[in-house]
């Protein structure tokens, strides 16, 4: 499964062109007649007074390989968009369900198992989490490792504590950071100290990372967090933090059937 809309809400839009931005207004106020018509390329070039290759390097951008996979990512959206809700409860339960269903079609799963074996592999683990809002999440994390008897620690964004933990590491060592953004300076910097101190980094975020950091980490997910972005269907208040405590309930399921096996 693949959405178009989940894949553009992890896209800072100051990084598309004004065309691209364009495209992408056109596509949205559209999606139920670009599925119903199954549009062609040339269709939509016409529509939104462009190019083919304006279009090709938006999806290119957005990390959706040619317009065929752009046009099966668009079902599942104009699905969630058909949708009438009848009241506020029933409106925020579909806005949990889609946002769970967007990240589950947005996940990698092959990274998902790169991050797997580097935790399997791990003498010790640092669970960070970069925002207070991500604490509870990285607690949980946090506390599934120790009842799985790994040697782990809890940390937040403080400099002088990250910096003890990494001039203390070993080459085996995992960190693990939690982060709505992952645009910092601040993390960059600590993500390469690490990378030159041979220890491992997983980059959790709610944006693509930064060319630095995904250069650095050895494994990175990007979730979708930012509902109220692109995709008017959903209310604006569904908390951040939900999507990364999807994210913990696959890691410990997939780590438990791993470890059956």
């Amino acid at each position: 499964m693949a959405s178009f809309l989940g894949k553009l809400a992890t896209i800072d839009e100051n990084n598309l062109t004004s065309r691209e931005k364009e495209i992408v207004k056109y596509i949205k106020n559209n999606i139920q007649n670009i599925v119903a018509t199954n549009m062609k390329i040339a269709h939509l070039a016409q529509e939104v007074g462009t190019g083919f290759s304006a279009i090709y390097a938006l999806l290119k951008k957005m990390g959706i390989n040619g317009y065929p996979d752009f046009m099966i990512s668009l079902r599942n959206d104009a699905h969630n968009v058909q949708l009438d809700i009848a009241n506020d409860d029933e409106k925020i339960t579909s806005s949990y369900t889609n946002l769970i269903m967007q990240n589950y079609a947005l996940l990698d799963k092959r990274s998902l198992f790169e991050t797997l074996k580097l935790i399997r592999g791990a003498e010790r683990i640092f669970v960070c989490y970069w925002e207070g809002v991500l604490k509870g999440p990285a607690l949980e994390l946090d506390n599934f490792f120790y009842a799985n008897s790994f040697h782990v620690s809890l940390l937040d964004s403080d400099w002088d504590t990250i910096n003890q933990r990494i001039e203390k590491m070993h080459k085996d060592d995992l960190f693990i950071f939690y982060t709505k953004y992952g645009t910092s300076t601040h993390l960059e910097k600590v993500i390469q100290k690490i990378k030159n101190r041979g220890g491992k980094v997983v980059l959790v975020s709610g944006k693509v990372p930064t060319v630095m950091n995904a250069r650095n980490v050895n494994s990175y997910h990007t979730l979708m967090i930012e509902t109220d972005t692109f995709d008017s269907h959903f209310p604006n208040h569904i908390s951040k933090s939900v999507p990364f405590y999807y994210f913990n309930d696959l890691l410990a399921y997939h780590y438990k059937n791993w470890k059956k096996k």
